[in-house]
């Protein structure tokens, strides 16, 4: 459940390959399915957002694919230098949050919070929203900053996926965006298409420049 909150700042923070790391091997793997399966997302706009219940739910593990994908991600630590930023963040009053493409089934969520603990950073979050099954995560993350904009006066999201960034990007024009840029990350979507979005700036690793 949130807190009400009246004013101030939340960041939203994805969990793989910002707070997270992926590894090379992981990010090679899903740079390829990128490139052979376009993003394709649904044209909400903010008046016709999905309404998701978010809720864990405690549902078996489906087929060898997400068997094998929640075994990569239970292996996977929380990056070198994200504990500081996020103290440096949080000390200044500025409220976090998760906004990750993971399962909100409980076994998906509690590997995720144990990882976070096991990073010395779980406490730092004041709620984290996944995404429940059948919803493309880019539309999850949609739903989720537009809760938070009830609560806020001023959201700001940081994400390493250029697809989805730019997605929300046009979603909400008035939000701040940074992209964790790697050195893959221009295959998917360009400079020159990212530069239709002034919104977006492009940033190595979290830090607080989002305030």
């Amino acid at each position: 459940m949130i807190t009400e909150q009246k004013g101030g700042i939340a960041y939203s923070f994805d969990v793989d390959d910002v707070l997270i790391d992926r590894g090379g091997i992981s990010r090679g793997l899903g740079l390829i399915s990128g490139k052979l399966k376009p993003h394709r997302l649904p044209t909400y706009d903010v008046s016709n957002l999905p309404l998701i219940v978010r809720e864990v739910i405690d549902l078996p593990l489906y087929g060898v694919f997400e068997k094998v994908s929640f075994e990569v991600h239970a292996r996977r630590k929380v990056i070198s230098g994200v504990k500081v930023e996020l103290e440096t963040i949080t000390t200044e009053g500025i409220v976090v949050y998760g906004n990750t493409g993971r399962s909100n089934k409980k076994a998906w969520v509690e590997m995720t919070e144990q990882t976070l603990q096991d990073g010395e950073i779980a406490d730092y979050f004041q709620n984290i929203f996944y995404a429940p099954d059948g919803v493309k995560t880019a539309v999850s993350k949609a739903v989720a900053l537009q809760t938070l904009q009830t609560q806020y006066q001023q959201v700001t999201h940081f994400d390493d996926d250029p697809r989805t960034v730019a997605y929300l990007a046009s979603l909400f024009p008035y939000i701040k965006l940074y992209l964790i840029e790697y050195g893959s990350t221009g295959l998917l979507f360009s400079r020159k298409e990212m530069a239709k979005f002034p919104n977006i700036q492009r940033i190595g690793m979290i830090s607080k420049t989002g305030k």
